[in-house]
Formats: structure tokens, C-alpha cells, sequence
């Protein structure tokens, strides 16, 4: 109930102190309901940015593994992302806000202030998506920068917030606590880790054998675990997982009877 009143002001003061002509009421993106508390393992499966084409292309195998992802959209909630999202919904997947100029949250709190932050890079997206029928109750940190002081003003407007941890390359993930929360308490958690995956599994941290072993531990011990990419896409430049690997990490986790959870799912 606190966070909620927080995150009811904070919009409020967002709205009226940006610029140009006040915003009203209606216009503050509000919370969907809190889903159910979860006992049962899995895995949440994220992508970044705005890779709409690749994204599209491959609903057809998430769809065929039954797997409902959550794309985080930074920049404007223009033509493009407005089809995108469209058809995201259509096929059950969730959408969380990534920022409107893709910032260091850490850098530009420190640099400005939390306030600003707000009202600059998150409510004019929030209020872009409301519009567009999506009222999102996640936030990806761009470049993964975030800290105490970020968080804690973040989620008095989100449910959960996802950053990005890394393992050394003589690591085993399994191992790796931070990347592991108990699905009976996933809601005490506001920032979940998330694990890169782009690439995979051509880098020591995202071998096929560390991610089998992180699924492993996950269903053993009805653990969630976060996972991200950006582009699904045979090559290319950034930051991409090929539609094999993909396909192999999803295998991998059905095998093991883990459960594909959106942000949306979480409490």
C-alpha cells in the first residue's frame, strides 16, 4: 500500500512539473493487479531495446515451445513499437518500459536528480503506453547501471526492476547466487539479476552447460531465474542470440519441467 501511494505521487508530480501543458490525472499509467504468490520454479525470458523485425520474426518458436516472454521498449512509443507491441500482446507476451534515451540511471541521478530522471525518461513513456492500452509494472536499467538510490525511486513506480550480473569465466552460474530467487519469495525481491545470453554459447558464461546447470538448480530448488537478449537474428552487429540457441536454451529448460514466467506474472 506505501509503494503504491509513492508511485501515485511521484507520477503526479512528474506530470505536472514537466514541461509544457500539465498532464492529467488520467494520463498517470496506473498498476495492473498483483498476480498470485508462485511456488513452482522457472525461468523469466527478456529482451531489450527495439529489435522489432527479429522480435516478430521469431513469435513462431516461441510459440512453438508455449513460451511468454517480457520485451523491455526503450525510445518512443511511436508507429513502429505501437504494431510491435500489438502483436507481442497478441501472443500473450508482456511489455516493460526501458527508458525514453536509453540512460545510466546511476550517472544521471548523480548528475541531476531522481526527480528529473522520472519525469524526462520514464513518464512520458509510461504515458505513451497507456495510451496504448499497456500499463507496464516492470523496468529494465539500460546498460544494467543501477544502485540503492535507483531503485528504491524506481519501484515506487514498478513492481520489479531487472539489471544484468556477470560471472567470471572460471565461474560455474549454478554457483552464483545473485542470479537465483525462491518463487515463494519473488515478491520481497524489486531488482532481479538477469543473465546475458547473447551470444550463447559461445562465451565461458553462457556455455549450453552453464546454462543447463542453472536450469538444474532452478528446478531442484523451485528457484526463478532471469534471462536477457536483444536481437534473435542469425548474425549481425550488437548484441544478438542466433534462433539455434535459442531454441536450445528453451529445449533445455522445458526438459526440465521449468515454468516460462512473464514480469506481468510475478507479484
Amino acid at each position: 500500500m506505501q509503494r503504491f501511494v509513492w508511485t501515485f505521487f511521484i507520477l503526479l508530480f512528474a506530470a505536472f512539473v514537466s514541461a509544457g501543458e500539465p498532464q492529467s490525472l488520467t494520463n498517470i499509467p496506473s498498476r495492473v493487479q498483483t498476480p498470485k504468490p508462485l511456488t513452482e520454479g522457472g525461468v523469466v525470458l527478456t529482451f531489450d531495446d527495439r529489435n522489432f523485425q527479429d522480435w516478430i520474426q521469431a513469435l513462431p518458436l516461441l510459440d512453438e515451445f508455449g513460451v511468454q516472454a517480457t520485451f523491455f521498449i526503450s525510445g518512443k512509443i511511436d508507429g513502429p513499437a505501437l504494431k510491435a507491441i500489438q502483436k507481442l500482446q497478441a501472443h500473450g507476451h508482456a511489455i516493460g518500459s526501458h527508458s525514453v534515451n536509453h540512460l545510466k540511471a546511476v550517472e544521471y541521478f548523480e548528475e541531476n536528480s531522481a526527480e528529473t530522471f522520472l519525469r524526462r525518461e520514464i513518464t512520458p513513456q509510461l504515458n505513451e503506453l497507456q495510451a496504448a492500452g499497456v500499463a507496464p509494472v516492470c523496468f529494465a536499467y539500460p546498460m544494467s547501471r543501477n544502485n540503492a538510490a535507483t531503485d528504491e525511486a524506481l519501484l515506487n513506480v514498478f513492481r520489479h526492476l531487472r539489471t544484468g550480473k556477470s560471472i567470471a569465466a572460471n565461474e560455474r552460474l549454478r554457483d552464483a547466487d545473485a542470479f537465483f530467487v525462491p518463487a515463494a519469495k519473488i515478491a520481497e525481491q524489486g531488482c532481479l539479476a538477469g543473465k546475458g545470453i547473447d551470444f550463447a554459447p559461445t562465451r565461458p558464461d553462457r556455455t549450453y552447460e552453464q546454462i543447463d546447470g542453472a536450469f538444474d538448480r532452478a528446478a531442484k530448488n523451485n528457484e526463478i531465474i532471469v534471462l536477457y537478449a536483444h536481437r534473435i537474428a542469425e548474425s549481425g552487429n550488437g548484441n544478438f542470440i542466433t534462433p539455434e540457441a535459442l531454441t536450445r536454451i528453451l529445449q533445455s529448460a522445458k526438459q526440465r519441467g521449468l515454468r516460462f514466467y512473464t514480469f506481468n506474472d510475478l507479484p
